[in-house]
């Protein structure tokens, strides 16, 4: 099982689809894959608290102070649903939409180390679980 997208954007960026659970449905986002984010996943502070569970802790940051909260982040496609920490970071946000208008965020290093990575010149994958 995988996801697999298109690289896109100025400049062009791998990425990712994630679903996040919030108490009356789902929001299905498109997140930049950058290896070297601190977190597992970088959003909005208000869609982090649209969708967050439970306190997390902050970050100070190049970017500011990001607030930290528990999240179920789902990938439908792969089988993948687990609690996460997300933090709230509006300044990833903008640099993420100077890319290109549908990035809502970005997910890090420790969220990619869940799933097998890596892309070639035309796109982005994810793989999720071993093959039998």
């Amino acid at each position: 099982m995988e996801q697999r997208n298109p690289y896109k954007g100025n400049p062009p960026r791998p990425w990712v689809t994630v679903v996040f659970e919030k108490a009356d449905g789902k929001i299905e986002k498109q997140l930049i894959a950058d290896t070297g984010g601190f977190a597992e996943i970088r959003i909005s502070r208000s869609l982090l608290y649209k969708i967050e569970l439970d306190a997390a802790g902050s970050q100070k940051t190049n970017f500011g102070l990001a607030e930290g909260s528990w999240v179920w982040v789902e990938i439908p496609e792969l089988g993948f649903r687990k609690k996460m920490v997300a933090y709230g970071l509006d300044q990833i946000v903008a640099a993420a939409k100077n890319s290109h208008p549908d990035f809502e965020g970005s997910v890090g290093l420790p969220f990619l180390r869940e799933f097998e990575y890596g892309g070639d010149e035309n796109e982005f994958w994810l793989r999720y679980g071993h093959a039998s």
